[in-house]
Parts: structure tokens; C-alpha cells; sequence
């Protein structure tokens, strides 16, 4: 089983998405598991506060050290009561490391436990980079308001690698030939006066001739 652990100010957002669907039903099976933790309940003011203004000046704020390095210290002790634990700790940056489904599956075979740090506002902290030796990690050439979209998509993408979590090997997309136009019932769609009818190669039951098509649809949408 991946351990999933993600540290976030905003856990309920994540906890929406990772508890619906194929990603609930693998933590009820026990093949995944999903923790979380507010960096706010680590704050040492009333308030809870978690930002504060950039040195050397600049726009926005960045999230502080104290209360990541407290939650991920946290953390840290708990899988370290565990047997034979290896963990890696992630945190999201546009200018970080690619993720891919190769960086996933590679993920899931190699580590039991996987943190998730989800930033906001400017960034965070760079000593909280230093201290826990965390790798930053892209999703994509983009910037976005935090990191609970990126942490949703790493654990999507690396539990889809897990034996049990799709039901079959087969499910997985990328080890099968697959289409980006695909079809289903019923053959023939009208919608305001026009027909829209499956391609024909996809009902004559000619393996070959449907492999070929689906290799030409996949060759034509890489070229765009």
C-alpha cells in the first residue's frame, strides 16, 4: 500500500476529490491511503497564521517555515514507526522537475509513504526545501493559485499504477491501444437535424482494420 500524506491549508478541497470515485474505492480496499494535514494547526499565534511578507520585498506573501517544518516533522515521526518505510517528500513549482507516468509508476514502486507539500500565495519558505530535502516537481508549463490541483493529480496519476486499483492491468490507458476518438451506443446519434454515425471501421469487427484506425488517430493528435 502508498501512504499518501498531503499538507495543505485548504485539506477539504483535496478531500473531495481523493474520497469520490476509483480513488475512494481504493482506500476502502486498503490499496492507497490518504492523510492530511493543516499547516494552521501548527501556527504559534491566535490567528493561525501561516504567510508573512518576502524579504527583500515583493508582491504577495509566502508561507513560513515554522508551521510546514512542524507539520512535516510530524509526519516524518509517524512513518518512522513504521516497518521498512522509505519516503519522499514533493513539493510543486512551475520551474521543478517534470511529473510524468514514468516519475508515477516510479514513485509508487520505490516509496511507501509520499508527502505532499501544497503551497500557496508567493511560495513557500525555501529552508522548509533545505531541511526535509524535498524535490520540486512541475505539472505542467503553468502556474497555478496552490498546490491542491498538482497534489490531486500525483495521487490520481500514481494510484492508477497500483495493481487492484483499476480492477484490471488492462484498464490502464497507457498499456493499451488506445484512441483519443472514441464511441459508444447508440450507433447513430440525431442532434437539431443532423445524423452522427460511429465510423464504420469501429463495427466491422476487423481487428486489424480497427488497429490501424485508432494508430492514425492517435498519430494525427500527437502532430497538433
Amino acid at each position: 500500500m502508498t501512504r499518501f500524506h498531503i499538507i495543505s491549508i485548504f485539506p477539504e478541497v483535496v478531500r473531495t476529490y481523493i474520497d469520490a470515485s476509483i480513488l475512494g474505492r481504493a482506500q476502502e480496499n486498503g490499496l492507497i491511503s490518504v492523510t492530511y494535514v493543516n499547516p494552521r494547526d501548527f501556527a504559534t499565534d491566535k490567528h493561525q497564521k501561516v504567510d508573512d511578507r518576502p524579504y527583500g520585498g515583493g508582491p504577495g506573501m509566502v508561507m513560513m517555515a515554522q508551521p510546514l517544518l512542524r507539520a512535516l516533522d510530524k509526519i516524518s515521526k509517524s512513518i518512522a514507526r513504521k516497518k521498512n518505510s522509505k519516503t519522499k517528500i514533493i513539493m510543486f513549482s512551475p520551474s521543478g522537475k517534470q511529473f510524468t507516468n514514468p516519475y508515477a509508476k516510479n514513485l509508487v514502486k520505490k516509496y511507501t509513504d509520499v508527502i505532499l507539500i501544497c503551497g500557496r500565495y508567493e511560495g513557500i519558505d525555501a529552508r522548509v526545501k533545505k531541511i526535509f530535502k524535498a524535490e520540486e516537481i512541475s505539472v505542467g508549463p503553468f502556474v497555478l493559485t496552490g498546490g491542491e490541483v498538482p497534489a490531486m493529480l500525483v495521487v490520481d496519476a500514481c494510484a492508477r499504477q497500483i495493481d487492484g486499483v483499476l480492477g484490471k492491468n488492462e484498464s490502464v490507458e497507457e498499456n493499451r491501444l488506445a484512441s483519443p476518438e472514441v464511441y459508444t451506443r447508440p450507433e447513430i446519434y440525431k442532434w437539431k437535424g443532423k445524423r452522427y454515425q460511429v465510423p464504420k471501421v469501429l463495427l466491422s469487427g476487423h481487428a486489424k482494420n480497427i488497429e490501424d484506425w485508432r494508430t492514425n488517430k492517435r498519430k494525427k493528435a500527437s502532430d497538433i
